[in-house]
């Protein structure tokens, strides 16, 4: 029985077809002889100048790779510019070949022959850039390539262009003429045709109401399982191919509906372990979308910012009261921006109840699998009690070092006595021991005077004075600090101000001891005949003053933590107690500028301090 009508199906729709196949053969059988003829115009067209616009094209392709080459190589990028030009040579003279070899086109010959000039002369001067040896200086390529090469690729690449338009404007008068043909051919048909066509459609609805009917009812109940009603079932009661098809579609509803089933369970799983994760963090986390709304927030930041509950959907920056935080979570989520910063900057004050906590803020992007923003989690690591106790490291050595001073002034008022003979004569030896406990002190007191000024610069408590003055005035008076001991040294010591007469907006008695401690530092690590050379110089958006020695330099493993307290390079020489730069760097930073070092061991160091340049109003109100 099925058998019998699966056969049935067929020949309903077999013999309805036959009848339109028969109906349309008439029509078709004197079409063809038209569009015959229609398609050899539209090979003509194909062979005579489809090739030659494709070989245009390519060659315009890997001149403009070449070209990019070429500026690879002014980049920097010597290898990857060598290896793409070479790539796109032989291209280009492959498609130059086929257009070399297809020329269909008045003129079109002259300008082939035009193309293997201009390639020649481009291809040779390209050459010389590339494989220039020795390599040309960076400022020699780049005017090289702007005053010889650029101009030689553009004329060759307008010639390729003028190829591929004779090419398109021959194809397109060719089409004109086609598409004439085939209007021709388009009324006769139509006229039979629309005969034809109105006895096909009442021939066809009927054959297709009569053998089609059930299809209706199939194609309803299959868009509900398309649309995610899996529990729906197609109910045909046939054998045929028409039962077959809707057999098949419960099947795969069944499987559809256990496949979602498992999914579901899968990603509620998920979602349950990573908030769980997250909410057994100690530290506060605010996970949110990509829009910058909250989306999660752990118990551990619910009594800083509200219950999650409340604050669920709302913009981060309606419930981060702190602007910080919430430029950073916004940054990250909307721009992919990483905030991690390690110094003061990445510390915020929140208040919990009557108590203060100290947080580091770390906010970073969440991307997919195919790297898009999905979100942004912010992280804040409780570093209250760590904070405490390097408060307490700094009180204690302030403290101590104030202490200290009033038994180091005793013994040095003591040293001073015995050295003036006091309480009676000294001999030869006892003097030189006086001479040694002079020195040693003096070293002792200077480094009390150093941790307290580490700890005042630290703790803000010698705010910056800020006045103009003159950058000429603070490289003199530095300089002369240290002449004598760089005339012990044997080091000279040079200052250069570019342009030679500006103000700087800052406290000069600190400048001029930052200055300072960055030339006895190149002093002490600079061996007799070095140089050490001052300098100033003022752009439009910075002020930058350089200390450059060529003194023994900085292992690269030390420069990271160079301007920490106590930090010295083993085996350096000059000694000195770890605190100058210290000093420096807290000076700069309490003035909002920055401050950095280059060096290589053997060949010297370079101290750079960047101040931004102050706007014109400020100078003016604080002047």
């Amino acid at each position: 029985c099925k058998s019998i009508r699966m056969t049935n199906l067929r020949k309903q729709i077999i013999l309805s077809q036959l009848a339109l196949v028969a109906l349309m053969l008439a029509v078709m059988v004197g079409a063809v002889a038209r569009f015959v003829h229609l398609g050899h115009a539209i090979d003509r067209i194909l062979q005579a100048n489809y090739k030659s616009v494709i070989a245009a094209q390519e060659m315009k392709e890997a001149l403009e790779r070449q070209d990019s080459a070429v500026t690879f190589y002014l980049a920097g990028q010597t290898q990857k510019a060598v290896t793409q030009y070479r790539a796109n040579g032989p291209k280009f003279k492959s498609a130059y070949v086929i257009e070399a070899n297809n020329i269909t086109e008045t003129g079109e010959g002259k300008l082939v022959v035009l193309i293997a000039d201009q390639y020649s002369a481009y291809s040779a001067a390209a050459e010389k850039l590339l494989f220039a040896n020795p390599p040309m200086a960076m400022e020699a390529a780049r005017d090289y390539y702007f005053r010889e090469l650029e101009p030689s690729f553009i004329k060759l690449k307008e010639t390729a262009q003028r190829v591929l338009d004779l090419n398109q404007a021959a194809i397109v008068r060719a089409n004109q003429q086609a598409k004439s043909e085939a209007d021709n051919a388009s009324r006769t048909g139509i006229t039979v045709a629309c005969a034809a066509v109105l006895f096909a459609i009442g021939f066809g609805l009927k054959s297709a109401n009569s053998a089609l009917a059930p299809l209706r009812s199939l194609a309803r109940q299959a868009e509900e399982v398309g649309a995610g009603h899996l529990n729906q079932r197609i109910e045909i009661n046939r054998s045929d191919e028409i039962g077959v098809l809707a057999n098949a579609f419960n099947a795969m509803a069944v499987n559809l509906s256990d496949s979602k089933k498992r999914e579901t369970e899968r990603l509620v799983r998920a979602e349950r372990m990573s908030d769980a994760a997250i909410d057994s963090l100690y530290d506060p986390v605010i996970v949110t979308d990509p829009k910058g709304a909250i989306v999660h927030l752990n118990p551990a930041a619910e009594p800083l910012f509200g219950e999650l509950k409340v604050v669920v959907g709302r913009p981060v920056n309606q419930v981060v009261t702190d602007e910080r935080i919430a430029s950073a979570i916004l940054a990250a989520a909307q721009e992919a921006h990483i905030f991690a910063s390690e110094d003061e900057a990445g510390f915020v004050d929140l208040n919990i109840g009557e108590s203060t906590r100290t947080y580091r803020l770390r906010a970073t992007p969440m991307l997919d699998d195919e790297g898009e923003v999905v979100g942004a989690t912010a992280v804040l690591e409780d570093v209250t009690q760590m904070r405490q106790v390097d408060r307490m490291k700094s009180d204690f050595i302030g403290v101590a070092s104030h202490e200290l001073r009033t038994p180091v002034t005793s013994l040095r008022l003591a040293v001073d006595l015995l050295s003036e003979s006091t309480t009676g004569s000294l001999n030869a030896e006892q003097w030189e021991i006086i001479q040694s406990q002079r020195r040693d002190l003096s070293r002792l007191e200077q480094t009390m005077q150093d941790l307290l000024d580490v700890t005042r610069l630290e703790a803000g408590s010698e705010a910056p004075e800020r006045k103009k003055v003159s950058v000429n005035r603070l490289l003199d008076t530095a300089i002369a600090s240290v002449t004598m001991l760089a005339e012990q040294k044997g080091v000279e010591v040079t200052s250069e101000c570019t342009p030679k007469q500006w103000d700087l907006l800052v406290d000069g008695a600190q400048w001029v001891r930052a200055l300072v401690n960055l030339l006895n530092n190149a002093i002490r690590h600079t061996p007799k005949g070095g140089t050490i050379k001052l300098t100033a110089h003022r752009t439009d958006i910075s002020d930058l003053l350089t200390v450059q020695d060529t003194g023994e330099g900085i292992p690269s493993e030390y420069l990271e933590n160079i301007f920490d307290r106590f930090v010295q390079v083993p085996g350096a020489t000059g000694g000195g107690t770890g605190l100058g730069l210290s000093i420096v760097k807290s000076i700069v930073k309490a003035h909002g500028g920055d401050i950095k070092v280059e060096s290589r061991p053997g060949v010297g160091s370079t101290f750079t301090i960047e101040m931004p340049a102050p706007t014109e109003s400020k100078e003016q109100k604080d002047g």
